[in-house]
């Protein structure tokens, strides 16, 4: 019961940051004019930040293989997810096709799955986790990025060879298996930019939501990709990689991210590109919201 309640107070804080995110923004805090300023020192400073951080741990020859099985899974797993949402939301326009299938691909993992993985799992189980989410984060600044790019193929791969999150997992997969040390105050700063990446998302998705009706909110699509981000993807995952007899622990924690909300970028990268931002928005509350009843219940599965 008490890893239920510290969950669920985990999930409950992607919550509050969303309502703080609204009141700034209906109280003119944070003008709509200005989202695009804090969506760029979100994309281009603290997530950056985040995701280097993840890297900077010591690690042993045993620890990299199973690393690896983690990191195989985790592609496996996101490729999966590709292919069924390329099958479910063909017919769909592009600017609500391109959030559907990033949403359905890519969840909440890290700012949201990490605290809960670490209540239930522990140390060994944030290891795994912080190794799946490699592959994970390489995609999602490639094949993720790529579904909001429009243009030519040049252009489109130049933005995505150099988007910061992306150079920032290479820096970071250098520096761990190279065993390089930043000096201390550099890896605290590091440390204290990127965690303003969760709080800093969800109050930008609060500031979006700010002028939709509630009304507006229960929409189709909306409940038909959180119903296929928190149900679908993790039980189909789950089914394969207990009939391929992953090791219990392992796939316990891949499912377990797989079935977070929709990750928050699904909303600032839509508003970055140019889609529909609005309806990304809607999709990454109401998955968040849902994500309440629907982990509870997956993880009794276990």
């Amino acid at each position: 019961m008490e890893v239920f309640q510290k969950m669920l107070t985990t999930q409950a804080l992607m919550f509050v940051y969303i309502v703080i995110g609204m009141l700034i923004s209906k109280t003119k805090v944070l003008k709509p004019e200005g989202r695009s300023s804090y969506i760029g020192l979100l994309i281009n400073v603290t997530l950056p930040c985040m995701i280097l951080n993840a890297f900077m741990q010591d690690v042993s020859v045993a620890e990299l293989i199973a690393a690896g099985q983690a990191m195989l899974l985790s592609a496996g797993c996101c490729m999966m997810a590709w292919l069924l949402s390329k099958l479910l939301w063909r017919k769909k326009t592009p600017e609500k096709r391109s959030v559907l299938e990033f949403a359905t691909m890519f969840s909440n993992a890290g700012n949201a799955g990490l605290p809960i993985v670490s209540l239930v799992f522990g140390t060994t189980g944030v290891f795994y986790a912080s190794f799946y989410l490699i592959p994970i984060r390489v995609l999602m600044w490639t094949v993720g990025v790529s579904l909001f790019i429009t243009g030519g193929k040049q252009s489109k791969w130049k933005l995505l060879l150099l988007n910061p999150s992306l150079l920032a997992v290479f820096v970071g997969m250098f520096l761990m298996l190279a065993q390089i040390k930043l000096p201390t105050v550099l890896s605290t700063a590091v440390s204290n930019v990127g965690a303003m990446t969760g709080p800093l998302s969800m109050m930008i998705i609060g500031a979006s939501l700010v002028d939709i009706k509630a009304r507006n909110t229960l929409e189709k699509d909306v409940f038909l990709v959180s119903g296929v981000r928190l149900i679908l993807v993790p039980m189909l995952a789950m089914a394969v990689m207990r009939l391929l007899h992953v090791e219990p622990m392992l796939w316990q924690v891949a499912v377990t991210l797989l079935a977070m909300p929709a990750a928050a970028n699904t909303a600032i990268l839509a508003e970055m590109y140019g889609r529909d931002h609005t309806f990304a928005a809607k999709c990454v509350f109401i998955s968040t919201i849902l994500s309440f009843i629907t982990v509870p219940c997956l993880i009794l599965l276990f």
